[in-house]
């Protein structure tokens, strides 16, 4: 599982973490001679207050960089209904600049028939903790996997959450932990797999037993 961090830092970064381009935290230049094809991805900011403006420069600026991952089209933070009425013009727009668009699950997604998902090159999974420990944050996960479509999760800061993205099938997730503290917190990666490798917990003792 890749884990993307936004910003800079001294520690190497190892094969299983990448970047995560953000907007108003980049600097082009820097940024791009450190992108690693299938290695990095692009957010929306949406979470901290979305900029239209400067989204739309952030992407245009690394439209020619190779192996991006995904870009998260602009969403409405614990709204699933507002977040789908963006959906149509942002999802177009980022592949019209050539890359693949993100839909963010957030509060309130009713069922897996809400989800655009011969539209969307990745599921990002949102919204509230309730939310992402849900059934249906789970089912949805199931859903893109077996498409075969990348599956994000966002907000992973600790162990337990961690180990709940791997259950769910994600490919990729990000934390603000690894972005503010990452020479602390990227080596706590490989202790989190060496641990879970050692003692494997079952699905529902890491998310309860709502599963």
């Amino acid at each position: 599982m890749l884990t993307l961090v936004s910003g800079a830092t001294k520690t190497e970064r190892p094969d299983h973490v990448g970047h995560l381009i953000v907007p108003r935290q980049w600097h082009k230049e820097g940024a791009r001679r450190q992108l690693i094809p299938g290695r990095w991805a692009m957010d929306n900011g949406a979470f901290s207050g979305f900029d239209e403006g400067c989204f739309i420069r952030m992407i245009e600026q690394f439209a020619d960089v190779p192996g991006c991952l995904f870009v998260t089209a602009p969403d409405v933070v614990g709204d699933a209904a507002a977040t789908l009425t963006r959906w149509p013009f942002w999802s177009r727009l980022i592949r019209g600049l050539g890359h693949l668009p993100a839909f963010v699950a957030q509060d309130g997604l009713r069922t897996h028939c809400d989800v655009p998902w011969e539209e969307l090159g990745a599921l990002f999974v949102g919204g509230s903790t309730a939310f992402k420990e849900s059934r249906d944050a789970r089912t949805l996960c199931g859903i893109a996997k077996a498409r075969g479509i990348w599956v994000h999760w966002g907000r992973v800061n600790g162990k337990r959450r961690y180990e709940m993205a791997k259950i769910a099938g994600a490919d990729s997730i990000d934390g603000t932990g690894f972005s503010m503290f990452p020479d602390t917190n990227i080596p706590l990666i490989a202790e989190w797999e060496a641990q879970i490798h050692s003692q494997p917990l079952l699905a529902e003792k890491v998310f309860g037993s709502d599963v």
